[in-house]
């Protein structure tokens, strides 16, 4: 499982909120905080008949999202929209990120991406590519004698 993580994002809201950069502008005074990309975190993983994808996207509208699949690669696009609200205007701390974002994994050959499938459930889209028959697992009877 791949999972991107920036450590210097996170000390830097670490020493924003410790004021220790008292040239800088609190976060939750930044009106282009809300315009920075972000990356939606992923899991990735497979059983005997499936290939899954499932990012994390609560509290995005899934028509502003797009799935493209290739031979070879699957691409996430999309955006989360910041719904502005004059009683919403006073945050003293927001980790909520808005923005567009965007994933790409490149996909095994065993899988048959023609056939993908997704869903949304709970805030996790997730994918869903079938492999093909020739690479799942195949039974072999025991033939005992004696």
């Amino acid at each position: 499982m791949l999972v991107k993580w920036n450590p210097f994002q996170e000390l830097e809201r670490t020493l924003d909120w410790w004021g220790t950069q008292p040239f800088r502008r609190p976060q939750w005074d930044d009106p282009q905080a809300s315009a920075v990309n972000w990356v939606p975190p992923v899991n990735v993983y497979e059983d005997t008949e499936h290939l899954f994808v499932e990012a994390q996207l609560p509290g995005i509208d899934m028509k502003d999202v797009k799935i493209s699949v290739t031979d070879d690669s699957l691409q996430l696009h999309g955006e989360r929209k910041e719904e502005r609200s004059e009683d919403r205007d006073n945050y003293h701390f927001r980790e909520a990120q808005y923005g567009a974002f965007a994933r790409s994994f490149r996909l095994p050959n065993y899988v048959k991406p023609d056939q993908a499938t997704a869903r949304y459930e709970q805030g996790v889209l997730t994918v869903q590519v079938p492999k093909r028959e020739e690479t799942k697992p195949k039974s072999i009877p025991i033939d005992v004698k004696g």
